[in-house]
């Protein structure tokens, strides 16, 4: 079974290249992916580094269908948007699985001096210290960018009473809080919530639309066909430094010889695995393993994309694929 796994953000241009395929070498062990896939897992055998092997001519020859799908598309580059990792929401947290559902479904009703809460503009404190003013959202607003748009429109409670389902909001403060990004921690202006009947406040961000994203699952690139069978797919983007490039490769608990390639375009470098099938009649566990391996490309990565070989998709530094 090809582990296939695609997402991240897609922002791109059309752009061309048609270099020869190049660049494999050494590994080095870098931290397994957790179910954020950022931080180290001690013990986890995801940190056991992979072989990186010159890719083979079936490998070379998906990588360049890939290539030309991903041109067609228009090769991606970055977001220049903040890239959250974490939810709009903020210590989130409930006393009971009522109050869960009840925020989940958004079931909320703002006290009449919540509702008119608005704030102009406030400052974003970035990772390196530096600082940018942005524009706020009113309370209603941010809370219901939290909620995916279910406080404009409330879903069901499901198996929970009506008279149960109902939260209220009472006070409504602009503070602020740490949040993470793909380009490290930031401090953002929040507003922190007072709800009745809940032991702590949550807090939503407060930051304008268009200043932060959020990674959107992204299925195969659209007319890429099925990748071979024993294609593995690069699930991440852990640290570029010049022509070194430390991925992820998505692994099961039954690879045979599973080792990472690479095919280096003009454009773009196109990134994946492979693996021999399991023995027969062998019981395999039905587990997911990120697996990294360090990449030597030709010359320094630059600003081309990594795209993973069997969804065509771009891996963006620091940002799970999934």
């Amino acid at each position: 079974m090809t582990l296939a796994v695609g997402a991240g953000l897609l922002v791109g241009c059309a752009a061309t290249g048609t270099d020869t395929p190049g660049g494999s070498g050494a590994v080095t062990s870098v931290p397994a992916r957790d179910d954020v896939g950022t931080d180290p897992v001690p013990g986890n055998p995801g940190s056991t580094p992979l072989p990186v092997r010159a890719p083979s001519a079936e490998f070379v020859d998906r990588a360049r269908l890939v290539a030309d799908a991903v041109r067609r598309a228009g090769v991606p580059v970055p977001p220049t948007q903040l890239v959250l990792l974490s939810g709009w929401g903020v210590d989130e947290g409930f006393d009971t699985s009522e109050q869960k559902v009840a925020w989940g479904s958004g079931h909320i009703t703002l006290a009449p001096a919540v509702d008119k809460a608005v704030a102009g503009s406030g400052t974003l404190r970035l990772a390196d210290g530096s600082t940018r003013p942005v524009d706020l959202l009113g309370v209603r607003r941010a809370l219901d960018r939290t909620l995916d748009g279910a406080l404009g429109t409330p879903t069901d409670c499901n198996a929970v009473v009506a008279a149960q389902c109902r939260l209220v909001v009472s006070r409504a403060v602009l503070s602020e809080a740490k949040v993470r990004t793909a380009q490290g921690e930031v401090t953002a202006p929040v507003w922190r919530l007072t709800i009745d009947g809940l032991s702590h406040t949550i807090s939503v961000i407060a930051v304008g639309d268009g200043v932060m994203v959020r990674p959107q699952y992204q299925g195969p690139l659209a007319g890429l066909p099925d990748a071979p069978a024993g294609l593995r797919a690069a699930d991440s983007l852990k640290r570029v430094d010049g022509a070194t490039v430390d991925v992820g490769i998505a692994g099961g608990g039954c690879d045979v010889d599973l080792a990472a390639h690479v095919v280096e375009l003009g454009d773009m470098v196109v990134v994946g695995g492979t693996a021999q099938p399991p023995p027969k009649d062998v019981a395999c566990p039905a587990i997911y393993i990120s697996k990294p391996a360090t990449l030597h490309l030709a010359k320094p990565l630059g600003t081309r994309p990594v795209i993973d070989v069997v969804t065509g998709r771009p891996r963006l530094l620091g940002v799970p694929a999934f």
